[in-house]
């Protein structure tokens, strides 16, 4: 395939899905592949701790600094804590009700977070 090519050509792609791509102006191979959505988070540059606003998304490069720690609240809804740092400063993470996490992370090990504060 070329990349000027009619993205009918494309494995998959039937009259119905051309002229839902084509009313998004999607007309070639080319511009399928340059397509992309409204938004999207950037995970390619972590961010420092202490540079995340409140509501802002990003992704953090910390170091575990304890082991997770399982509370119990009620029947149902049990949390997992982890306090991780970086060179700016400390936080606690906070995971619901997802048990596979208690062996996922070792102490002093780098990990990267998609953080939402």
């Amino acid at each position: 395939m070329d990349l000027l090519d009619d993205v009918k050509f494309v494995k998959g792609v039937g009259p119905n899905r051309v002229k839902l791509l084509n009313k998004l102006g999607i007309y070639t191979l080319k511009d399928l592949l340059m397509y992309f959505p409204r938004s999207h988070e950037d995970r390619s540059k972590p961010k420092k701790i202490s540079e995340l606003l409140d509501g802002e998304i990003g992704l953090i490069e910390a170091i575990c600094v304890s082991k997770m720690v399982e509370v119990r609240i009620r029947k149902g809804l049990t949390l997992y804590k982890l306090i991780v740092r970086d060179d700016t400063a400390t936080c606690q993470i906070t995971w619901y009700n997802q048990s596979y996490l208690k062996t996922r992370f070792k102490l002093r090990k780098f990990i990267y977070v998609l953080w939402k504060s």
